[in-house]
C-alpha cells in the first residue's frame, strides 16, 4: 500500500472531523470511519506509519489519537 497515499487520506479525514468542537468525539469518529470503510491493508499501513519515527511526524495529532483505537488487520 502507497504509504504516501494513506498518509495523505488520513490527515484528510482528520481535517473533517477535526472542526469538531469536542475533541473527543472527532477522534472517535475518525477512528470509527476508519475502522469502517478502510480496507485492512490501508489500516495495516496506517498503524505502520503511526510506529514509524519518520512517518509519524506527518500524521496530524488526531490521527495519532485515533491509531490507539483502530482494530488490528485480520
Amino acid at each position: 500500500m502507497n504509504s504516501e497515499y494513506v498518509l495523505r487520506m488520513a490527515n484528510q479525514i482528520a481535517d473533517t472531523f477535526g472542526i469538531y468542537p469536542d475533541r473527543e468525539q472527532a477522534v472517535s469518529d475518525l477512528a470509527d470511519h476508519i475502522n469502517r470503510f478502510w480496507e485492512p491493508r490501508m489500516r495495516a499501513s496506517l498503524l505502520k506509519l503511526a510506529g514509524g519515527a519518520d512517518d509519524s511526524a506527518r500524521l496530524s495529532p488526531l490521527v495519532h489519537e485515533a491509531v490507539a483505537r483502530l482494530r488490528p488487520p485480520p
